[in-house]
């Protein structure tokens, strides 16, 4: 069975692919672990593999929820990913806490930066 995912917009989303880069979403631990599995088997078969060190993993929620996973380790079949806090992807910042605003500081200060050297 594929993972529900994240709603973003008006569609159920659980996978966003970029080039090399791969998201996993999903509502819960248990649904992210459902995906990777998938996706790890269909890489594979493809003669692809992921790359251990450059792969973590994150838990978006609202603030003040409980975190489901808070050893700082996921580990699915043979891997064991390390779990951040933000990470950049398509020049977005995303955030455990679901806070738009870290993102938002960040455009600022490119903008900044941008128009300083203009």
């Amino acid at each position: 069975m594929i993972p529900s995912g994240i709603k973003i917009g008006k569609e159920q989303v659980n996978v966003l692919a970029y080039a090399e880069d791969i998201v996993l979403t999903g509502k819960n631990e248990t649904e992210v672990r459902q995906l990777f599995v998938v996706t790890e088997n269909i890489a594979r078969k493809s003669g692809l593999h992921i790359n251990h060190g450059k792969t973590k993993y994150m838990i978006v929620e609202w603030k003040n929820s409980s975190k489901q996973n808070t050893t700082g380790q996921l580990t699915i079949k043979n891997y064991t990913f390390e779990r951040v806090e933000n990470f950049k992807h398509l020049d977005v910042i995303l955030n455990e806490d679901n806070d738009h605003q870290t993102d938002l500081q960040e455009k600022i200060r490119n903008a900044n930066k941008t128009y300083f050297r203009l």
